[in-house]
C-alpha cells in the first residue's frame, strides 16, 4: 500500500507500539466496536513461553531491520510502501496453505474468535472474554464451541451430584 492509502486512525503506526518490561502495548484507536473513535485503548500483549510466538522479539527485529519514521505504518517495508490489509491476508493465507490446513477454515476474524474461545476454555468470566476481544455485546458466545472433554466433565458432575440432589427432594 502506498502512504496515500494509509489511514492512521484505522491502521497501526510504529508509534502505536510501546515496549514495556513485561509486555508490549498496542495502541488502537479504531475497531469494529469503536468506529467513531470514541475511545482509545492500549492492549497489553504478554509474552508466551514458546519463542516462536514472541511478539516483542519480532516487532523489535522489524523495527531494527526496517528503518522508517515513528509515524509510518507498522508493517512498512520501506519509506514509501507498507503492507495493506489485503497483502497481509494473502501472507496469512500462504502460511495456512503451507501447513496443509484448509484455507476456508481461517480468516483474520479467526484470531479474535479464537482468542475468545481460548479465553473461555481457560475459565475466564464472560466479562473478561468480552473485555479481551472488545466485544460490545455478548455476541462472542455465538463462537464458543465446547470441547467434547468439557461436555464429559459437565455430564460427570451432574451424575455425581444427582443422588445427593434427589435425596433432598
Amino acid at each position: 500500500a502506498s502512504k496515500s492509502k494509509f489511514d492512521p486512525l484505522k491502521q497501526l503506526k510504529r508509534n502505536d507500539i510501546r515496549f514495556e518490561d513485561k509486555f508490549v502495548l498496542v495502541y488502537y484507536k479504531w475497531s469494529k466496536t469503536n468506529q467513531h473513535t470514541n475511545k482509545v485503548t492500549w492492549v497489553p500483549i504478554c509474552p508466551v513461553r514458546d519463542e516462536r510466538f514472541n511478539i516483542k522479539k519480532y516487532l523489535k527485529m522489524l523495527f531494527s531491520i526496517v528503518k522508517v519514521p515513528s509515524d509510518a505504518p507498522l508493517f512498512s517495508f520501506d519509506d514509501k510502501n507498507s503492507h495493506s490489509r489485503y497483502s497481509l491476508i494473502r501472507l496469512l493465507d500462504q502460511c495456512v496453505f503451507q501447513t496443509g490446513l484448509p484455507l476456508a477454515d481461517y480468516s483474520w476474524h479467526s484470531f479474535r474468535r479464537g482468542a475468545a474461545v481460548f479465553a473461555f476454555e481457560l475459565g475466564l468470566a464472560d466479562s473478561a472474554v468480552q473485555l479481551l476481544g472488545d466485544w460490545s455485546s455478548p455476541a462472542f458466545k455465538n463462537y464458543l464451541e465446547f470441547a467434547f472433554i468439557k461436555k464429559v466433565s459437565v455430564a460427570e458432575s451432574i451424575s455425581k451430584n444427582f443422588k445427593s440432589h434427589v435425596k433432598q427432594l
